[in-house]
């Protein structure tokens, strides 16, 4: 495993949004972008597939136990290496078979390698998922981005006080609404909101009501209300 050129690069759902390519000024992300460019010089900096037209793709490191995301390099690489690099969103869509001959085709590797490292991949993915914040870690003179500064992810996780009801066995005609909600009955037109499931997804930091007879519901954290759409 070791040996191979061309490698996945899933990441965690924690991570989705740290890419410096998106919490970056345009001005200092440019920065780093040519000097990947200038320094590949129209040759992918894996395959070694020449192209004018290369993408600049973030390599992190993870570790779980510090919760960190090290920076290990900023490279510039065509498009086939980086939907391999992105394997699930290439499943998702439909270029995973292209990715996996790519794979196979860079590593010269059977498709038993393929599949061990895919699988490895996936555990680790799976894994990683269970940090909803990582603390960033980078030096990005190294990638030449001398004076730029970048900002950590603090973005609090949400505490949702129904995670522990069974919303399939929640009987909402015996059990007064008050209990859970706060309701305006001046606003009602029809019956009571008919509420199928409340769900906080702290990776992306949304909040998810499925209800019906109403279109619109408003959450408050210690009394105070939170914009919410």
């Amino acid at each position: 495993m070791e040996a191979l050129k061309l490698t996945f690069n899933i990441l965690p759902k924690g991570a989705w949004n740290n890419d410096f390519s998106k919490t970056l000024s345009k001005n200092d992300w440019d920065k780093l972008r040519e000097f990947a460019l200038k320094r590949a010089n129209g040759q992918c900096e894996i395959c070694g597939y020449n192209t004018d037209e290369l993408d600049v793709h973030e390599e992190w490191d993870f570790d779980i136990k510090k919760k960190t995301q090290t920076l290990k390099y900023i490279k510039a690489i065509c498009s086939r290496c980086h939907g391999v690099k992105h394997f699930k969103n290439s499943v998702r869509l439909g270029f995973g078979e292209e990715a996996q001959r790519h794979f196979i085709m860079v590593n010269n590797c059977s498709e038993m390698q393929f599949a061990k490292h895919l699988n490895k991949s996936l555990i680790e993915y799976e894994e990683r998922n269970k940090i909803f914040r990582w603390k960033i870690i980078a030096n990005l003179e190294k990638f030449g981005g001398k004076g730029i500064d970048y900002k950590q992810n603090t973005i609090p996780l949400i505490k949702n006080p129904y995670e522990n009801i069974d919303w399939n066995d929640y009987d909402f005609i015996k059990i007064n609404y008050k209990n859970l909600f706060l309701i305006n009955s001046k606003n009602l037109y029809y019956s009571e909101p008919s509420i199928s499931n409340i769900k906080v997804d702290n990776y992306q930091n949304i909040i998810n009501i499925n209800c019906d007879n109403v279109n619109k519901i408003d959450w408050f954290i210690d009394e105070q209300k939170v914009k919410t759409k």
